[in-house]
């Protein structure tokens, strides 16, 4: 399966190959080496796991980054995604990322610029959206909380070796 980014005029934006679902409703697999196409031509691919989290009518979703030493997030805005034989949403642009523990709001000009080609719901949802997101992040809490990404490493080492 795939997971599909698309830019708010339909144009393609970016999209993952070689997803794998999860037993865990709205958590997918991207699994070392999977390719990652971007609209412009070019390839590239994680030398790690990554999972790929979407839940139903929220404006963004997580990619948990299960580097080496360390689990990492990025966040991206989003239009709640459509979830069938591939999941497929679009990109707003704002983004969340927690590095190393570092905690940041990304693209925001991006965002500005854009932002007013979008519906209302979707500015004000990705907005509150990145705010929440920062604040669980702040909090070590949910999805960012640090036993989450133990269970999933965990699970991954004996799903993926």
């Amino acid at each position: 399966m795939n997971i599909v980014s698309i830019h708010a005029d339909g144009a393609p934006h970016r999209r993952w190959t070689g997803v794998l679902p999860t037993a865990s409703p709205g958590a997918y697999v991207v699994p070392p080496g999977a390719l990652v196409h971007e609209a412009s031509g070019g390839t590239w691919a994680s030398d790690y796991p990554v999972v790929a989290f979407f839940w139903p009518k929220v404006y963004f979703q997580v990619f948990m980054l299960l580097k080496e030493n360390v689990t990492d997030y990025y966040c991206n805005m989003i239009t709640p995604a459509l979830i069938a034989r591939d999941v497929t949403y679009i990109d707003l642009d704002l983004d969340v990322t927690v590095m190393d523990g570092q905690i940041d709001v990304v693209d925001e000009q991006e965002f500005r610029a854009r932002q007013f080609a979008y519906p209302a719901a979707w500015r004000s949802g990705a907005q509150q959206a990145s705010q929440w997101l920062v604040q669980q992040a702040q909090a070590k809490t949910g999805i960012f909380h640090p036993a989450t990404g133990e269970r999933w490493r965990t699970w991954l080492s004996s799903v993926l070796d």
